[in-house]
């Protein structure tokens, strides 16, 4: 592993503790990179056995670090899936991603990220295809970032892929980030006519737990569904529940007829929706000023608003055509509204709109 980058010299000293308890409660969390056991990699099959419970009482007093951003307010530490359709840019931003953390500078114009390691492992591309991005993107002046490390072929999850990583980190002086584009090219050969909920857990559940006991980001690049059920756009990533819900962070690059859409949801960032255009002189993605609002739920937005419209409540159908939708789309978001409290059901299969209080 060592022929990855050119100043490997063992795991980075230890950073100071990311939480500590106040008073006399014998509670403590472990640093960023390292586990309540000392150096050992709980993502790791032979990890020991979780510690022992805590109490509420000693949860209260616990006092955590902000939470660490790999890129500002978009990626976080942890797993995080970065979605779009084919073609639409998303190898770009992803590459974006690396060079930004490689230099320490901002991504997407303005945030930022700091300085750190970064494996990117381009599955799709060759060697010359990367170094011709790189020139559109950097030039051939100044020198490229020595602590950005590149592979266009790695062993699949189940091949050892996932245990070269876990050498990497450790190897790497300050490893921050991981990109693995594309997933599909990486993820398990094995398993694949059994149950797609529990194939996909388990596929994406090592990479979670070494992105989080390293503390470090993992992006996985991934693909969206051309259509989908007209309601929440995060419907449409390819895959189970079981796919979206073992990422900590989803970001989704959606190129549509309006223009394109960065959206991104998890379980430690605010909800991120903002219009997004490539600039081709600099080959990246920027954040397009002063634009409109936009909705991460377009389709529902709707909904209400037809219902609050009507003097009387509606059925699917009549939705449906109203909206220029299927009956059954409408019928599973109307359902999904319905469990969140966004509509209310009005008699057997009608609904009308949330009464607004005085």
């Amino acid at each position: 592993m060592s022929g990855l980058q050119d100043n490997a010299s063992g795991q980075g000293a230890g950073s100071p503790p990311s939480a500590q308890l106040e008073g006399n409660d014998n509670l403590s969390i472990p640093a960023r990179g390292t586990t309540a056991r000392g150096d050992r990699d709980l993502s790791s099959p032979q990890a020991a056995a979780p510690s022992s419970p805590f109490s509420a009482h000693q949860l209260k007093k616990i006092v955590f670090e902000p939470l660490d951003f790999v890129v500002q307010g978009l990626v976080p530490t942890g797993l995080t899936i970065l979605a779009g359709l084919p073609k639409a840019g998303k190898s770009w931003l992803s590459l974006d991603m690396a060079l930004s953390v490689s230099r320490g500078v901002g991504c997407l114009g303005e945030r930022m990220c700091p300085k750190g390691e970064v494996l990117y492992l381009g599955l799709e591309d060759s060697d010359r295809r990367l170094q011709m991005r790189l020139e559109q993107m950097l030039g051939r002046g100044p020198a490229w970032p020595r602590g950005l490390f590149f592979k266009t072929d790695w062993p699949r999850a189940d091949e050892g892929g996932v245990d070269l990583l876990r050498c990497w980190v450790a190897e790497a002086t300050n490893p921050r980030l991981v990109i693995i584009d594309v997933f599909e090219k990486f993820r398990s050969q094995a398993g694949r006519q059994g149950n797609s909920y529990q194939r996909d857990y388990q596929d994406l559940a090592p990479l979670q737990a070494l992105a989080r006991n390293r503390g470090i980001a993992i992006v996985l690049v991934h693909h969206l569904r051309k259509t989908g059920s007209g309601g929440d756009p995060f419907e449409r990533i390819t895959g189970s529940t079981g796919f979206t819900g073992s990422a900590d962070t989803i970001v989704m690059l959606d190129r549509g007829r309006a223009g394109t859409r960065l959206y991104a949801r998890g379980r430690d960032i605010e909800d991120v929706s903002e219009s997004v255009a490539f600039d081709t002189g600099a080959m990246c993605w920027r954040v397009v000023k002063h634009a409109e609002p936009v909705s991460l739920y377009q389709e529902r937005d709707r909904i209400i608003s037809l219902l609050q419209g009507s003097g009387d409540p509606m059925s699917p159908s009549a939705i449906a055509i109203a909206l220029g939708q299927t009956s059954s789309s409408i019928r599973t978001m109307l359902s999904r509204m319905n469990e969140r409290g966004e509509i209310q059901k009005a008699g057997r299969g009608r609904y009308t709109a949330i009464a607004r209080a005085a």
